[in-house]
């Protein structure tokens, strides 16, 4: 689970869903499911993960500040790896079965693994505040 909060001006959140088939190991195929401008003061995002995690991204529109909380967070020794993606427009990649997507093509992404970017910048703590029921 995501909670997120645009803290202050805007910024864009796209959350997309993996796909149950991959094209190969490093590229795999997601579908849109969240695609909204957060402006100050806004309230809770929450993003639950349906299948194969809970991929998000977060466009500054304007400088801004974004509060992104996980839970679990994550954690590599138990399996919670944090993972960014470059993606692809769906044209640039086939499957041989394009019948295999449903809705508009600009809904679809390739998604390729890669480091973690030079320009990110996040900072990592413990919530200590009430618990949170969901």
């Amino acid at each position: 689970m995501c909670l997120s909060w645009c803290l202050y001006e805007k910024s864009k959140l796209s959350k997309q869903e993996m796909m149950k088939f991959p094209l190969s190991l490093a590229v795999r195929l997601a579908k849109l499911a969240v695609d909204k401008v957060l402006t100050a003061p806004v309230g809770t995002s929450i993003l639950y993960p349906k299948s194969g995690g809970n991929l998000h991204c977060f466009t500054a529109i304007t400088p801004c500040a974004v509060l992104d909380v996980l839970a679990p967070p994550y954690q590599e020794a138990s399996g919670r790896k944090c993972t960014y993606y470059h993606d692809y427009p769906y044209s640039s990649f086939s499957t041989g079965n394009e019948a295999e997507i449903s809705g508009k093509e600009e809904d679809y992404a390739w998604l390729a693994e890669i480091e973690t970017p030079d320009d990110l910048y996040m900072r990592q703590g413990v919530y200590a505040g009430p618990a949170i029921q969901v």
